[in-house]
């Protein structure tokens, strides 16, 4: 027998999956805690350098305006280190004239990488402040018409600062770190607490599926009592329509001929013909009731026979739908309650593809292999949701007459898609 692959967590004990269970949700949220909070400290790391950067640049470049006007550079140098020495965020400092070549510069001593260096640049402003004491005409302006003013500002240099990332990294990594060892021994506890509670929930649940177990092999030995005692009823009440009522039909229909025959031409006559004519239609229905109750031809072909004498019925009841047989193996060994629960599943599927399916093609498929009796139905109609399966009383009591004999069963559905139920039953 081929063995199918199976994950390897079903092999796993209700202890071991229930640490799964608990173990998998605390890991995701521990490892998008540490993801968040380590991305967290890079963005304030970059908000932190984007905020200071420019500050830095502008007030140095505000504050270097006189010493650039005045050529005394170095001037600037005592505010340049101070700035160096007090922000271990700052790696560069250069003081540059209008045409950007370099007035001062200052680097850090101890530089950090280059890697993440970002550039800060600011203009350094000259601004000047005229006044105009004589109009347009030449003339002074008098008191109520003030004098002309205006403010003429012109770009004499640039400051430009190299932020480097690497000092504020060192200090969001002594937090990250501190994070992190509060997260570990959370999660540690967390585990801790969850294999308490699985060592204790673990005999409990096992408990309780045992009970179930047994539970549902009760279930199903009860639904085999049940279909056995279904099947010898219908088997009784069929014998006992074929033995009695059908033979008192007869005898009615042989009385109702003699009196035609005895009686002339006339009311007598006709009334005769009637009683006839019903005694044949109570004796049609009265054999067809014996076939749904328990079909013969079940007992005197076998399985495949009576499938087969089913699905030609059903491919010439005109429903639009053709159906297909292929059966493989010798049906003769097989035991009763087997043979006619099989019969019955079929009998159900087809009526269902017959009945909702609007199939114009549908396939049956009886094997005898590796110990299994399998059963495949397939047809090509419109489907349905498979996770309303559970609503129809047809798929439930077909589920129930494979499970009462310890077989599995299959369904593969969905709209517009048509429809396979697989099903496999052991057999003895």
């Amino acid at each position: 027998m081929v063995r199918r692959w199976q994950p390897p967590w079903r092999r796993w004990s209700v202890r071991n999956r229930l640490m799964a269970m608990t173990a998998i949700p605390l890991a995701y949220l521990f490892f998008t805690f540490l993801w968040y909070a380590y991305h967290s400290r890079l963005s304030e790391v970059r908000e932190e350098l984007a905020e200071r950067g420019p500050l830095v640049a502008k007030v140095l470049a505000d504050s270097s305006e006189f010493s650039v006007i005045a050529r005394r550079h170095d001037d600037l140098k005592p505010t340049i280190n101070g700035l160096l020495r007090t922000d271990p965020s700052i790696h560069r400092i250069d003081v540059l004239d209008a045409q950007r070549r370099e007035l001062v510069a200052a680097a850090a001593r101890a530089p950090g990488g280059t890697a993440e260096l970002r550039y800060y640049e600011a203009p350094i402003l000259k601004r000047l402040m005229w006044v105009a004491m004589l109009g347009p005409d030449g003339k002074p302006y008098q008191k109520d018409r003030p004098a002309a003013s205006g403010v003429t500002v012109e770009t004499i240099g640039y400051v430009r600062v190299t932020m480097s990332p690497s000092a504020l990294l060192l200090k969001q990594t002594r937090r990250f770190y501190v994070e992190l060892l509060v997260g570990s021994l959370g999660l540690l506890a967390c585990v801790l607490l969850a294999w308490q509670l699985a060592k204790g929930l673990d005999a409990s649940l096992q408990a309780s599926m045992q009970a179930l177990r047994e539970a549902d092999a009760e279930k199903r030995r009860l639904i085999g009592k049940v279909n056995t005692a279904v099947e010898d009823e219908r088997k009784s009440i069929a014998l006992e329509i074929h033995d009695e009522l059908n033979a008192t039909l007869i005898a009615v229909r042989l009385e109702g001929q003699r009196i035609a025959d005895l009686s002339p031409e006339g009311e007598v006559r006709d009334k005769a013909q009637s009683i006839i004519k019903l005694a044949l239609g109570l004796y049609n229905s009265g054999r067809s009731l014996v076939r749904r109750l328990r079909p013969e031809v079940l007992d005197m072909l076998g399985l495949e026979g009576a499938v087969e004498e089913l699905v030609r019925h059903y491919d010439s009841a005109r429903s639009g739908c053709r159906f297909d047989l292929q059966a493989r193996g010798d049906f003769s060994r097989l035991e009763g309650d087997i043979a006619i629960s099989a019969y019955r599943i079929v009998q159900e599927a087809l009526s269902n593809i017959v009945k909702h399916a609007r199939a114009t093609q549908a396939s049956l498929s009886l094997a005898l292999e590796q110990g299994e009796l399998r059963i495949r139905i397939a047809d090509n109609g419109r489907g349905f949701d498979a996770a309303l399966a559970s609503a129809g009383i047809g798929l439930v009591g077909m589920r129930e007459r494979v499970y009462a004999l310890n077989g599995s069963i299959a369904l593969e559905t969905s709209p517009e898609a048509g429809t396979l139920i697989s099903i496999a039953m052991p057999i003895r």
